[in-house]
């Protein structure tokens, strides 16, 4: 195991290189959602550390950020990345460095992705290699390439070790594992709450799995501890929802069927790898879309298509070994009616996916399907059908639990169908609709949700159990030429998944205004009119100018982490309407410049930081003079910054 993280984190490194080299200064990827989620884990590792210091309400302020001021729990406009901020909070307090902490968070969720996945593995087929293969194809998944931004998507590290913990219980019936696999799911609801409805449904799916292969359906002291468990884990999570619950009750958080629809994948996104890849980023762009670049790699593709096969064989010879009366000619009529109707039914909705329609002749007449929503329904039907009509009675208890091949390339399939959004369209083509639409209508969040093509993870995720388990089956077959074709199917892997370089400090366009500085001051050596602003005796409710535009607002939140006065603008997941309404007034300035004083002054501001370099060079002074003009008294000057109080 040490020996594999070792290579996870090696391999880390390389394929982020040269983050490694300056981590301690520039941040992972570009300087949008991760300078956001360092104000983040600021605020949040800030309250924290204050409840340890004996401000026993801080942990009360968890959730009301000091930005948007006046508005209330902006923490929970987006991600509260608590896990993470707990993960980093130790470096975090020792080196005050936010920076340093992000970057830490981010290598961390490859290596222990690779981890996770290749304990899961290993303890599947007691194969190691086949399982630090499995670790590969997870942690650095072509879909995480295109995800660098986000540390919450990429945040899925805890997803193997929780089914991990939950299968070595089933083995061994230690509570000690169940609580490790618990542990572990609340870690991944904590790290993103798109896995809370994502992944937690698969997790309760794979423990009614393991119930069903081992017959243990009746095994009541099963059921009460997986119970007692999953209560644990919905009342150490429902904390952490119910500010979300609050937001959307005021108005706050429903997201409009076009705007999900535009981050759904499309079918013809599995054929499309991100541009970020060396090797394939220029040839495989079937469909690009936004987050919906589904591309699982060719080599992960042929490895878990080995390991269905391979359980499907197993399976075949158990049956024919097996020593249990035959079944009777009715049921293997039905049996093989229902074979030949999934046959077709499987024709016919990749037909339906991959062409957007399916033509058959019956009896001369051409009869024409066009609803894959309506036909994956089916066709899941009539495969649940043949499995139960199929089960050997006499088949071991255990064999479906060593090689849970159908569980995963299931859990696979059925992730691949809900990132295809409330509505399946081939090549932008809509032809039906989808699963997830039935989700989004009778279960309470899923419309709050952005991007459903977030559901690649998963299926990256159960894709690369499959792996393992194909790599299994091909050493298995013969041990060192078996050895050597896994291994050089690993090469492949890592090939397709290599970037073309790795970005790091890449600033955020501003429109007409100039773009944001190149660095981050952290800890002491923030700007020097941060300073001021932090060393304040009084309390500040502070402004910065420019005013509604995401780099520059996001320059202001950062350092409103260190600091930490409220702040009147804001960036996130959501927007309030008054931040939308101030930004309006800002923008109608040069024609309305006594509306907008009054805007400004209802917001209750006591301070503004004006930012005159990113405005264009003829323009510097006219924010400052109006300032001035209106009543405003400048108290610190910094360069191009300055600071003016209001009232």
């Amino acid at each position: 195991m040490k020996r594999a993280t070792l290579l996870y984190l090696v391999i880390t490194c390389a394929m982020t290189w040269p983050l490694a080299t300056v981590m301690h200064k520039e941040i992972a990827a570009d300087m949008g959602d991760p300078v956001f989620i360092s104000w983040v884990l600021l605020w949040t590792g800030g309250q924290v550390l204050a409840f340890l210091s004996g401000d026993f309400s801080a942990l009360s302020r968890y959730w009301h950020g000091n930005i948007f001021y006046p508005e209330p729990l902006t923490l929970a406009y987006s991600e509260h990345f608590t896990a993470q901020m707990l993960q980093v909070l130790p470096v975090l307090a020792a080196t005050d460095n936010v920076v340093l902490s992000y970057n830490l968070l981010f290598l961390s969720t490859f290596v222990l992705s690779g981890l996770g996945m290749f304990l899961l593995v290993r303890d599947i087929t007691g194969r190691p290699i086949a399982a630090f293969i499995a670790g590969l194809a997870f942690a650095f998944a072509p879909y995480r390439m295109d995800q660098w931004s986000h540390l919450q998507v990429l945040s899925s590290q805890w997803m193997p070790f929780a089914l991990y913990g939950f299968r070595r219980y089933f083995e061994t019936g230690r509570l000690r594992a169940l609580v490790g696999g618990s542990v572990a799911l609340i870690a991944q609801n904590l790290s993103c709450g798109y896995y809370v409805l994502f992944f937690a449904p698969f997790v309760a799916a794979y423990v009614l799995y393991e119930l069903v292969a081992r017959r243990r359906l009746r095994d009541w002291a099963a059921w009460r501890a997986c119970g007692l468990a999953g209560i644990v884990v919905v009342l150490v999570t429902l904390p952490f929802l119910t500010p979300y619950l609050e937001v959307r009750n005021s108005g706050v958080g429903v997201r409009s069927l076009g705007e999900i629809t535009s981050f759904s994948a499309d079918v013809h996104g599995f054929a499309t790898a991100s541009e970020r890849l060396k090797l394939w980023g220029t040839h495989l762009v079937a469909f690009p879309r936004p987050e919906g670049q589904g591309f699982p790699g060719f080599a992960t593709v042929a490895l878990a298509f080995v390991g269905i096969a391979a359980g499907v064989a197993r399976r075949r010879k158990q049956d024919v070994a097996s020593t249990a009366p035959t079944p009777s000619p009715p049921r293997q009529m039905l049996t093989g009616a229902l074979f030949v109707l999934l046959a077709v039914h499987l024709v016919a909705t990749a037909s339906v996916l991959v062409t957007g329609s399916f033509l058959i002749s019956i009896e001369g007449a051409w009869v024409e399907a066009r609803s894959a929503g309506d036909l994956l329904l089916r066709t899941a039907g009539l495969f649940a059908a043949w499995i139960l009509v199929r089960r050997h009675p006499g088949r071991p208890a255990a064999d479906a639990a060593r090689s849970p091949w159908a569980f995963y390339a299931m859990a696979a399939l059925a992730a691949a169908a809900f990132a295809l959004g409330p509505e399946i369209a081939v090549n932008g083509l809509v032809i039906s609709p989808g699963p997830y639409a039935w989700l989004m209508h009778y279960v309470p969040g899923f419309d709050s949700l952005r991007v459903p093509a977030r559901y690649l993870m998963l299926m990256a995720l159960f894709l690369s159990v499959l792996v393992g388990l194909g790599a299994s089956a091909i050493i298995g077959r013969s041990r060192r030429f078996g050895t050597a074709v896994v291994l050089a199917a690993s090469m492949m892997m890592l090939a397709e998944s290599w970037p073309t370089e790795f970005p790091t400090n890449v600033r955020l366009a501003a429109g007409r205004l100039d773009i944001t500085p190149r660095y981050l001051g952290v800890g002491r050596n923030i700007p020097p009119v941060y300073q001021a602003i932090r060393d304040s005796e009084l309390p500040m409710v502070l402004l910065e100018l420019p005013f509604g535009t995401a780099a520059w607002d996001l320059h202001a939140v950062f350092y409103a982490g260190y600091h930490r006065q409220r702040l009147v603008n804001g960036y996130s997941g959501f927007f309030p309407e008054s931040h939308l309404f101030l930004a309006r007034m800002f923008n109608a300035r040069g024609t309305a410049p006594e509306t907008t004083w009054r805007a400004l002054l209802a917001t209750r501001t006591t301070h503004v930081l004006v930012h005159e370099a990113a405005f264009p060079e003829k323009e510097r002074r006219d924010i400052s003079d109006w300032l001035k003009a209106s009543g405003a008294r400048e108290i610190l000057a910094n360069g191009t910054d300055r600071l003016f109080i209001i009232r």
